[in-house]
């Protein structure tokens, strides 16, 4: 009896990795039926608070966005920082998709800032920014990984 559990729980694994890898591929289809769809009404500059009043951000200026302790902030090419109220998911859907990617859940990058990928030790793989010293670790997620390298390849 044991051996019947066991060649069934066998299966039920196996069909549980086939969806994943179903589900993997349909949010791939997804996200390239997204990028074709135009849409014209993208932000191209957010206005944020500072001591001294409002300041208006371009996207080009934007290095990359990131969320930390519950805050997102905007960081710029020279370093400076501004908290946005507004959660990464929000920034996700206001930002042209042939431009940015959201590549885990903590980070939004431009394809303007990618320089290239590597191996991380314990085989996860990295977005390296351009002007490398200065960036943050940016581990890609698994599930968005190849979505990742056909953004940046343009083929998605």
């Amino acid at each position: 009896m044991s051996r019947t559990i066991a060649i069934e729980l066998n299966e039920a694994l196996h069909k549980l990795k086939e969806q994943e890898q179903e589900i993997t591929r349909l949010r791939r289809e997804l996200r390239k039926y997204q990028l074709m769809v135009t849409r014209d009404n993208y932000r191209e500059r957010f206005c944020v608070n500072t001591f001294k009043g409002e300041k208006v951000i371009s996207t080009s200026d934007v290095r990359y966005i990131v969320s930390e302790n519950k805050c997102t902030y905007i960081v710029l090419h020279d370093g400076s920082s501004f908290d946005i109220n507004m959660t990464l998911t929000a920034m996700a859907a206001l930002l042209n998709p042939r431009s940015f990617m959201r590549v885990n859940r903590k980070y939004i990058v431009p394809l303007g800032q990618v320089e290239r990928f590597e191996q991380d030790i314990n085989g996860k793989e990295r977005l390296i920014l351009k002007h490398g010293h200065k960036s943050p670790r940016i581990v890609i997620s698994r599930d968005n990984k190849h979505n990742v390298h056909d953004w940046v390849k343009g083929t998605l």
